[in-house]
């Protein structure tokens, strides 16, 4: 009994020593496993880490190269002015030497071998002649025999002498005449003045506080003009000139092509929008608070017009006209912008070089009198335009950056869809290239938004274009601006044919 009893206490003391082996080995692996489950967790948090990580690198990567574009853009990769161009290190310049100008080695002045602008005696015998000057004799005596013949030699002047005139209005039965609102008031300013006032103050972009500094300076203090009565002078005019400017829509309506853009400048703080309606002779400029169809029909041109429009891409204006055409040198600009920032893929090249080819040897053609170019020759161009289209499909799959990968499909894209618009050109000589007539005639608004910072309100900004839309159909058609703007406030209509 005393063994038996021996063998199961060994036993039981066994068991004991393995349950508590068991438990010291649950204990173990329940450890093990938390480490597991507490590493799995870290690998996932991890992983969570590296994906953003990821994602911010990615997106850094795509700002980076954003950025770098936008240093690499100057005018012939993109709309910047050429006063943007980065070609030197900016440094403490000159009053001649401004925009990164790079100084060159020539003197001030007039270059040798360029054609002189000095006026002649000719020119000044003509001008007496057209009795477009005052001429006074100033007699001086120099040594000389008396037998000799006179020297006459010329010199331009210019008076300015203030003359006030009295308007005297006598009483008559026999008269239907009644006072002319001009006069309600007992002094009012002459058109002489008005329309110089109007002149310097839109085309010039001079200031009101400048502009009252420059009457009283020449005339002696004698004429100082307020402020409120130089936006009086925009006023009366911008409201004298709509019935020309009808004159001018009517002609506009009536072409076969046109030109047309947009630009923005200020209105107390918020964007505004300028769009020109042009032709090679005439611009109509409308502002509006926004952009897109809305304005177009409020103008009410383009719904009537059945002529080409010539655009920058604005995909607006394909509800309007007959026929669209693209700007070509845009196009250029934006192939120029993939050439310098992907230089391992060749299509942008080849589609830069084929346009401009195009464009040079239609130039050629025009000089012989031709229109268009033969079927054969517009079939040829057309065919290796689809050509590089097909080799940009293949090459856009190379590019390694998402942000130029996008680029290249969007441009290609673009070129596909609007292949007939931008080719127009080379069906029909009379269509142009560019959009370039449109970015001159918008330029003067950068310049008023530059210098004044736009306008205070929404009929002074109506009232200016309106104003413009006189002056630069005026230079367009080698008329004196200030005569236009005189007879306009004489109560004329203009451009009437």
């Amino acid at each position: 009994m005393a063994g038996m009893r021996n063998y199961e206490t060994g036993l039981y003391k066994q068991l004991e020593d393995l349950n508590k082996k068991l438990d010291k080995m649950i204990i173990e692996n329940k450890n093990q496993y938390l480490t597991i489950y507490e590493l799995n967790t870290t690998v996932k948090s991890l992983q969570q880490t590296i994906n953003k990580l990821e994602e911010q690198n990615k997106k850094l990567i795509e700002e980076n190269e954003k950025l770098k574009n936008q240093n690499n853009k100057n005018s012939n990769n993109s709309s910047k002015p050429s006063s943007t161009n980065y070609t030197t290190p900016k440094k403490k310049t000159g009053a001649n030497q401004y925009n990164y100008r790079v100084k060159s080695n020539q003197k001030i002045g007039g270059q040798f071998g360029h054609k002189g602008n000095n006026l002649s005696k000719k020119d000044i015998e003509k001008l007496i002649d057209e009795n477009k000057a005052k001429v006074v004799n100033v007699y001086h005596t120099i040594n000389g025999d008396e037998q000799k013949e006179d020297i006459i030699k010329y010199r331009i002047e210019l008076q300015v002498t203030p003359v006030i005139e009295k308007h005297i209005f006598r009483h008559s039965k026999k008269s239907n005449n009644k006072l002319p609102k001009e006069f309600y008031t007992d002094v009012t300013y002459g058109n002489s003045i008005k329309s110089i006032a109007i002149h310097l103050d839109c085309y010039n972009v001079i200031a009101y506080d400048r502009l009252n500094d420059f009457f009283k300076v020449i005339t002696n203090d004698v004429i100082n003009i307020s402020n409120g009565t130089l936006v009086n002078f925009l006023y009366e005019f911008g409201m004298k000139s709509e019935r020309t400017l009808e004159v001018l829509e009517t002609e506009f309506l009536n072409g076969t092509k046109g030109y047309t853009d947009e630009t923005e400048t200020k209105f107390n703080g918020k964007n505004i929008f300028i769009r020109n309606y042009s032709t090679e002779d005439m611009v109509i400029y409308k502002a509006h608070k926004n952009k897109g169809h809305k304005p177009v029909i409020e103008d009410n041109i383009l719904p009537r017009f059945l002529g080409g429009i010539m655009g920058d891409h604005d995909t607006t204006l394909y509800s309007y006209g007959t026929k669209n055409y693209e700007c070509n040198i845009h196009l250029g600009r934006y192939l120029m912008e993939l050439m310098e920032n992907i230089p391992d893929i060749k299509w942008p090249l080849l589609m830069y070089d084929l346009i401009f080819r195009m464009n040079n040897t239609r130039k050629i053609a025009i000089e012989y009198k031709l229109e268009k170019f033969d079927n054969e020759k517009i079939e040829e161009y057309k065919k290796e335009y689809d050509e590089i289209l097909e080799l940009a499909i293949e090459e856009n799959k190379q590019i390694k950056s998402s942000y130029y990968k996008k680029k290249a499909k969007s441009l290609y894209n673009r070129l596909k869809k609007y292949k007939e618009n931008h080719l127009y050109f080379i069906e029909d000589f009379h269509v142009p290239f560019d959009d370039n007539l449109s970015e001159l005639d918008l330029r003067i608004f950068k310049n008023k938004t530059k210098i004044s910072g736009g306008f205070r309100s929404m009929k002074s900004a109506e009232y200016f274009v309106n104003t413009l839309s006189i002056i630069k159909t005026s230079i367009k058609r080698n008329i004196n601006p200030y005569e236009s703007i005189r007879r306009i406030f004489n109560n004329e209509v203009l451009f009437i044919n």
